[in-house]
């Protein structure tokens, strides 16, 4: 199998990435962006990973020179990151969707004949509670991401729903290092209807998208989306999933 990545930098895409490449199966893994990965010359399975340089407004632009099994979009900022909520807005949306309308162009254009005819799979994390009617921006901007994906012909779609993410950035959050430090004290509150809640290590997101991608399990779809091509892991189907 091959396959491609966006954001590979960031704390989930990072964790993928190196999944990606320590998983015999993927023959190939294609990284685009702006920053090359870290990796040492020696890490497992670099091989067979290549890099093609881009700034996300580039993306419509590209194509993918090799036929694509999987597809995992881990492209996320803050607004305090990005300087304002029209430049949040080009990362968190107008990136993703641009990613996505490029999978199912690759997909229905630059398939091989001998290629896997089920078509590719577009593994896309998002946010705990995702709303595009929310009256809270973050929510709403991911919820108007969740919608337009819906709308992109593609073969299969998983979205993925974290709440907050704990791990090591390589320029930590302020907002999310306090929250880390305080919700891995008082990780045993979120139980009940809290249990939705619980933070989430980058790691385990990265495992169940790799685990899903891999065993193709079957989950519940989310009816708003009207689509049976389209399912949502929540952020408490991500903490059992891959127990």
């Amino acid at each position: 199998m091959n396959a491609v990545i966006i954001g590979a930098t960031g704390l989930i895409g990072a964790n993928v990435l190196a999944g990606l490449l320590a998983d015999d199966r993927y023959h190939k893994v294609l990284v685009l962006g702006r920053r090359h990965p870290l990796l040492a010359k020696d890490s497992l399975g670099i091989d067979k990973l290549s890099f093609i340089q881009c700034q996300l407004e580039e993306i419509p632009c590209l194509s993918i020179p090799i036929d694509i099994d999987h597809a995992f979009c881990c492209l996320g900022t803050t607004i305090k990151q990005a300087g304002s909520q029209e430049n949040f807005i080009k990362v968190d949306h107008t990136a993703v969707i641009d990613f996505a309308k490029l999978i199912a162009l690759n997909q229905s254009l630059n398939q091989s004949p001998n290629h896997n005819q089920a078509g590719v799979k577009l593994f896309v994390v998002t946010a705990l509670d995702a709303n595009e009617k929310s009256t809270v921006f973050y929510n709403r901007v991911k919820g108007q991401v969740q919608r337009d994906l819906s709308l992109i012909p593609l073969s299969k779609l998983y979205i993925f729903q974290p709440s907050l993410l704990l791990g090591h950035r390589a320029h930590q959050r302020t907002l999310e290092d306090i929250g880390q430090k305080f919700f891995a004290i008082a990780s045993g509150v979120f139980i009940g209807p809290l249990a939705k809640y619980k933070p989430i290590t980058g790691k385990l997101v990265a495992d169940n998208m790799l685990a899903i991608a891999i065993q193709d399990k079957e989950l519940v779809s989310d009816a708003s989306l009207e689509s049976k091509a389209v399912r949502i892991i929540d952020n408490k189907q991500m903490h059992r999933l891959v127990n």
